[in-house]
């Protein structure tokens, strides 16, 4: 769909912020960086590469994503992710992903069903890198940007929806019509991912409050959220607690009939083991997540049941509870997925602060901390 009279006018508001980011040194830093991570994964994720690919190497891939740039402890998620993607199945399941001959949907949806722990900003990052000139990087804060250059009307995506391969091929389309857009500011050429950096000044810019225009400014107010990425939320809980320290799994059965979401796990000296469960609520039943909560409940160690929704959502979990037994009741607590976004995204912000100081090497080197 071409884009609207709006959305350039929004997107030509951003070019002398965009500008600015091009004539400053931080960008021969960020070129850097996009270099040695293009040839980094050449080598590795080759069709080539992956026939060969070792444990280690695997590791190596890893421990480069900024996707998982927040897991302090490399190994443990390393070790995680290949104890649920068996090395060999991985290697068939990613060349199919990065070098199957399919349109890239049926493709991405066949890795995200059939893999476990990666999510939609682990895997686009691997497909952008891998071919920058067919695909972009799809997160938060290329969502946020998109929210504020006016594309919510015509990607209805930008909410939080379940994202699958579908959207993905359609938000690539999208990010080259911008492409498109930008070549009449004679800024250089840029390939998708080149189009990554526009939108993430275009998020910066609007988080330092940055005003181009006199009477429009570049500020928005950010609309309730309708709906969000159930997958997504629990990799941002897995993240958060990983990064707090915490033991994190998912899908765990902590229970006889209760199988949770996410669990947070911690050794307390005197306590031994104590559990926080996280139930992510999208549309389900609502008598079956309490249900779930209660068997969940009958394990010693839990400490916490978490409800993780949106605000309108939650108020009927929340009157629905209300009517149950005390010691029930106290034991529940609720989280808005909003929060759980702001939560993620100031540990983000946190970790990259961190990362610069370098202060753990990656034990499997590669371009960890970039």
């Amino acid at each position: 769909m071409p884009l609207t009279e709006n959305q350039k006018e929004k997107i030509g508001q951003f070019v002398p912020i965009f500008k600015q980011y091009l004539a400053a040194a931080e960008r021969l830093d960020d070129l850097e960086v996009r270099r040695e991570r293009i040839n980094f994964y050449g080598e590795l994720l080759s069709p080539q590469g992956i026939q060969s690919m070792t444990e280690l190497e695997f590791g190596q891939v890893i421990s480069s994503l900024w996707a998982f740039a927040m897991w302090g402890n490399q190994g443990y998620l390393v070790e995680k992710l290949l104890q649920d993607n068996p090395l060999e199945n991985f290697k068939g399941l990613i060349h199919s992903l990065l070098w199957g001959e399919g349109p890239i949907a049926a493709r991405y949806n066949d890795f995200k069903t059939n893999t476990r722990g990666f999510g939609p900003s682990s895997i686009t990052e691997l497909l952008a890198f891998t071919h920058p000139l067919d695909y972009g990087l799809w997160n938060a804060k290329a969502r946020s940007a998109l929210r504020i250059l006016g594309f919510e009307e015509t990607f209805p995506y930008l909410n939080g929806q379940q994202f699958d391969g579908w959207k993905y091929d359609e938000f690539n389309h999208l990010l080259k019509d911008i492409q498109s857009e930008l070549q009449q500011y004679a800024l250089g050429e840029f390939d998708l991912l080149g189009i990554d950096y526009f939108l993430f000044e275009v998020w910066r810019g609007n988080e330092e409050g940055h005003t181009v225009d006199a009477e429009v400014g570049v500020t928005i107010q950010q609309e309730a959220m309708t709906d969000f990425d159930h997958d997504e939320a629990i990799e941002q809980l897995l993240t958060i607690g990983q990064w707090l320290g915490f033991e994190v799994e998912k899908e765990k059965a902590v229970a006889r009939g209760a199988r949770v979401d996410v669990i947070w796990q911690a050794r307390v000296a005197n306590l031994g083991v104590v559990t926080y469960v996280f139930e992510v609520q999208r549309r389900g039943d609502i008598d079956s997540l309490i249900l779930n909560l209660q068997r969940a409940q009958n394990n010693p160690t839990v400490q916490r049941l978490i409800v993780v929704a949106l605000e309108s959502e939650l108020t009927r979990v929340k009157a629905e509870i209300a009517t149950l037994r005390e010691d029930f009741r106290r034991m529940v607590g609720y989280l808005e997925v909003a929060e759980l976004i702001r939560a993620f995204d100031l540990v983000t912000e946190l970790s990259g602060i961190i990362s610069k100081l370098e202060l753990v090497k990656s034990e499997f080197g590669g371009l960890m901390g970039e």
